[in-house]
């Protein structure tokens, strides 16, 4: 009669498959995190950061116009005057978002995956253990 040891025969799937589960969601998480690349800041980029610039610029030109000639300026007033670059810098900031919105998750999740079960593979046939 042969013996085994309790959870000697165990499958290692479910380990992987959570480990791919993981690795995928590491991986659109990733999408997100990982800056623009030379190829997405193309033409089409620059001009969009340039139209949000140009408009930011003339929203402050025509505000300031508008409160030229008032004497007693608001708190407000002054700190609307002092955020013009966090104006732009928050449209630039949606936009860099936008655009990696739209791209293609399925790179990401592949990558994200692949790399888990590989980690998953690597911790099972590297762990020791000593009795």
């Amino acid at each position: 009669m042969k013996t085994e040891r309790v959870g000697e025969n165990q499958s290692s799937l479910p380990h992987g498959i959570a480990s791919a589960l993981i690795g995928g969601a590491v991986g659109y998480a990733s999408k997100y995190a990982l800056p623009l690349t030379a190829q997405e800041k193309d033409a089409d980029y620059r001009l969009v950061i340039n139209a949000i610039k140009k408009s930011s610029v003339k929203a402050k030109s025509d505000f300031l116009e508008s409160i030229k000639n008032i004497n007693s300026k608001s708190l407000v007033k002054d700190t609307f005057m002092g955020t013009h670059k966090s104006i732009t810098a928050y449209g630039i900031c949606a936009y860099d978002h936008a655009l990696k919105k739209i791209r293609p998750a399925a790179p990401f999740i592949i990558a994200g995956s692949v790399s888990g079960l590989v980690i998953s593979f690597l911790s099972k046939v590297l762990k020791t253990d000593v009795n």
